[in-house]
């Protein structure tokens, strides 16, 4: 299954990466717009800083903090994700796997009206994603009291290959 895995992470890695600019662009418009609804009454968010293969996060976390919502982003342990809040993207500098990440010094911790955005490289719109293969969302989740959606583009909606410690996410958001 790992190697099944680790082929179809290579695919997908590439297919992002020739995704047409404009057609990304206006798919992420329309995932930002599904996802502003869910931000009613929530205590704060906790989302990643999106590379540019992945669904826009930037626009997000920018509303959110304008918003007067509180912003939490994860900092890569060599197992686990710990959120630190933000108060602005100006803080974010580049970390473990050349993903932008927050200093260390405002330790966020999640409740029920937490909302969790959870990057993918494909799901199933069940609540299955693939991500990266590091396990790092899967382990977050197996604790996480909030409600949590995945993000992704309907040209990668797929049946996701499965195993034991694969956790699920409450939602799933796929451009229209």
């Amino acid at each position: 299954m790992r190697e099944i895995k680790k082929q179809l992470r290579k695919e997908l890695i590439q297919q992002r990466r020739s995704m047409d600019k404009n057609e990304k662009e206006l798919a992420d418009n329309d995932i930002f717009e599904q996802i502003k609804p869910l931000l009613d009454g929530v205590s704060s968010v906790f989302t990643y800083a999106s590379t540019e293969i992945e669904v826009d996060t930037w626009r997000l976390i920018d509303f959110c903090l304008g918003q007067g919502i509180p912003v939490a982003l994860p900092i890569s342990g060599d197992t686990e994700l710990t959120f630190q809040f933000i108060e602005s993207t100006d803080e974010l500098s580049l970390g473990r796997f050349n993903i932008y990440e927050p200093p260390a010094t405002r330790p966020a911790v999640p409740d029920e009206n937490t909302l969790c955005v959870v990057p993918a490289l494909c799901a199933d719109g069940t609540g299955l994603r693939l991500g990266y293969g590091r396990g790092y969302y899967d382990r977050f989740l197996e604790t996480f009291v909030g409600k949590s959606v995945i993000v992704c583009y309907k040209a990668f909606k797929r049946p996701v290959p499965t195993e034991e410690h694969d956790r699920k996410a409450d939602l799933t958001i796929f451009d229209r």
